[in-house]
């Protein structure tokens, strides 16, 4: 019954959404209409007057008719009860109702039909999103647009530009994001799980995929608790912050038996606040309740950032342990490497470079970026580097028996 009625009330819904397009349409073919020649000519102006005041009226009806259409609408039922199942039921049947829609429409001409159609993969339907809802970025033309494309753009655009970077009245820095944290905040099947899949960012630099954490069906990633982030391996370039930026998230577990389930799917918009010349800096957690999770986002917004690409080189012995980074304005740390992850995600088999897996910290000009050495037989040193607009900086730092070389190229972001 609620996979019925959570249908029904939807078409419902496309029927009074399609009743309101007519009457919108039909109000302004009305008012489209007397600016032709043919609306006043051979009337005199009294018979204009009265000829506007019938249209007028007709409009007036009109507009009362849309909004009695509007309150004509039910309540939306309860979707709180829908078990897991019946979630998958509806959504697999929106789409099928939604792609018939499109089809019926393309029969009659209609230009929305295209659009109605791209849309239909990424429809989704959610009782902890409130019913129907869109899983992926929708602000671009899905007809012409490919969801899955990764960002061509790379790092270090602007590190080796001939001439030096300033701020003028015409150029002026962006904001940017750094990723903090990716945390399964609550599961409604417990602990442990083992979670695959994808967090994909855009930004206002491109559109396009910055992949952030990447895992298949045969690489999942173990979490035992709350309190356990997803390991991030991105972004590969400095994420540029004008407007919105998305974070889409497509998360699958593997159960007892080694059954995939959906686990979290949907998508969030992250606002940019940097309007504000005081702010340097601020921390922010954002969660997506779907499916069998809630997951938080935990990011900082950095105000007038430059991006800092970093590598890492050991001059001497070799290095076991975890390099960290963070900025003197924001405490919170960014894991760049940790060799327990290394063998099967960022080893580079040359030896005496060190594969980061977050290779890229956004800072703001006026901070300092602290990256921290910790061996795994318990030293640690630090390394501090002042950001530039363009250029290259490089320092040694010894810890222990390793002595590593850390060299920093700096840019600019330009969205």
């Amino acid at each position: 019954m609620a996979v019925e009625a959570a249908l029904a009330w939807y078409e419902e819904l496309r029927e009074k959404d399609d009743m309101q397009e007519k009457i919108s349409n039909e109000i302004n073919q009305l008012w489209l209409g007397t600016r032709n020649k043919e609306f006043s000519q051979g009337l005199s102006k009294a018979e204009l007057r009265k000829k506007r005041a019938e249209l007028e009226k007709k409009c007036d009806a009109l507009s009362q008719r849309y909004w009695q259409v509007v309150f004509e609408m039910g309540s939306k039922p309860d979707f709180s009860g829908m078990t897991e199942a019946e979630r998958a039921e509806t959504a697999e049947k929106l789409r099928s109702d939604e792609l018939r829609y499109a089809r019926r429409l393309t029969e009659e001409g209609d230009p929305r039909a295209l659009s109605i159609e791209a849309f239909v993969p990424i429809l989704d339907f959610d009782p902890k999103q409130g019913g129907r809802y869109y899983n992926r970025y929708t602000l671009v033309d899905l007809t012409t647009f490919d969801l899955d494309e990764e960002s061509p753009i790379g790092p270090m655009q602007f590190t080796d530009s001939p001439h030096k970077v300033i701020e003028t009245d015409h150029f002026k820095l962006s904001g940017a994001v750094n990723f903090l944290s990716v945390k399964v905040a609550s599961s409604d099947i417990g602990f442990p799980i083992h979670v695959y899949g994808t967090v994909i960012v855009r930004d206002s630099i491109d559109e396009r995929c910055v992949y952030h954490f990447r895992c298949d069906p045969d690489h999942c990633q173990l979490i035992n608790s709350e309190a356990e982030s997803l390991i991030l391996t991105g972004p590969k370039r400095g994420l540029a912050l004008c407007g919105y930026m998305y974070v889409e998230i497509d998360l699958k577990i593997k159960d007892h038996l080694g059954q995939s389930r959906e686990f979290s799917k949907g998508l969030l918009s992250i606002s940019d606040p940097t309007n504000c010349a005081s702010m340097v800096s601020m921390v922010e957690t954002i969660s997506l309740a779907t499916r069998l999770s809630t997951v938080d986002v935990t990011y900082a917004v950095v105000n007038r950032a430059a991006e800092g690409f970093i590598a890492v080189k050991v001059l001497q012995g070799g290095f076991h342990g975890k390099i960290t980074a963070y900025t003197t304005s924001v405490k919170d740390i960014l894991v760049l490497y940790d060799s327990k992850e290394a063998d099967a995600m960022t080893f580079d088999d040359c030896g005496d470079i060190l594969q980061l897996m977050r290779p890229v910290v956004s800072v703001h000009v006026e901070d300092f970026l602290i990256i921290v050495f910790h061996t795994s037989d318990g030293k640690s040193e630090s390394i501090q580097f002042a950001p530039m607009f363009n250029g290259r900086d490089e320092g040694q730092i010894t810890v222990g028996a390793t002595k590593m070389c850390v060299k920093l190229a700096w840019s600019v972001m330009k969205p």
